[in-house]
């Protein structure tokens, strides 16, 4: 049964685009998901990288799309976790007698509350060609019982102009070749490949997707199925290796128009809105 995960774009309301301001175009826009597990607390990013800008916080669903954030730095993409630790206490000796009671009562705390500070950790970097605009990518954690979890990010080019609507992207998982019947064609895809096909119905309308694994001499079918297709979306597929052949992965995005978090206006319009006295410079 193949697990199917839907990449369904928050787009806002349609509306006239007159009078919208225009905003500063970013390095890049990128979204994201777990691959398995649960969410990442205290997830996040600085706008223009290396803890430069605004930090925005990220939160990775599991089976689904993100929605889209802007980026401005250079690559790469570093992802962070925010985290609340206390303020390490002063070791030098007062030089003064020690402070007063406070008069606290028998219920009341003899010590005082910690001050508490953010810290910003980073855990994975996205690395990602400057040429690509929009990128989605997939967090894969490492858990361990004797030490911290590990984090590793894998990038995609997920330009509408690179993977386009109607498009499938396969990809596997699997030590061995693959042979593929989807839809109209049939192919190979080597262990650990990758294959980008746009959708060709048969005679009868429909999307058969057929795979089979190399038993000696002859081909095993391990999997057999007829999928829905919808020409507005685009699928990444991901075989997966099992005891008895293969599991499929499916994570189908609708393209539509979306706008990204963390988009800015121009900088000359940031300085405007700080002084609306000042004159541009000749």
């Amino acid at each position: 049964m193949p697990l199917a995960g839907s990449l369904v774009a928050q787009a806002p309301p349609a509306d006239d685009k007159e009078g919208e301001e225009e905003m500063e175009e970013p390095t890049c826009v990128f979204s994201g998901m777990i691959w398995q597990g649960g969410s990442v607390t205290g997830l996040g990013y600085f706008t223009e990288g290396q803890e430069k800008g605004e930090f925005i916080s990220v939160f990775l669903p599991n089976g689904s799309r993100s929605r889209k954030y802007a980026y401005y730095g250079d690559p790469p993409l570093t992802l962070y976790r925010e985290v609340e630790v206390e303020e390490e206490e002063d070791k030098k000796i007062p030089k003064g007698p020690p402070p007063a009671d406070k008069g606290e009562g028998k219920d009341g705390d003899p010590e005082e509350e910690k001050e508490k500070k953010i810290i910003y950790v980073p855990i994975a970097n996205c690395n990602f060609q400057a040429e690509w605009k929009e990128i989605f990518f997939f967090l894969f954690v490492t858990v361990s019982e004797d030490r911290d979890p590990t984090y590793q990010a894998y990038p995609i080019n997920f330009s509408t102009t690179y993977f386009p609507a109607g498009t499938f992207w396969f990809f596997s998982r699997c030590k061995q070749p693959l042979s593929i019947q989807f839809g109209l064609d049939k192919g190979q895809l080597p262990a650990g490949g990758q294959s980008m096909i746009k959708a060709r119905l048969d005679e009868f309308g429909d999307l058969p997707m057929r795979v089979f694994q190399s038993n000696g001499t002859s081909n095993r079918k391990v999997y057999s199925t007829i999928w829905n297709h919808n020409p507005r979306t685009r699928t990444l597929v991901f075989f997966l290796p099992k005891p008895n052949g293969v599991s499929v992965r499916r994570i189908v995005d609708v393209v539509q128009e979306e706008e990204a978090l963390g988009l800015r206006p121009p900088k000359e319009d940031e300085e405007k809105e700080k002084d609306p006295g000042k004159r541009p410079e000749n």
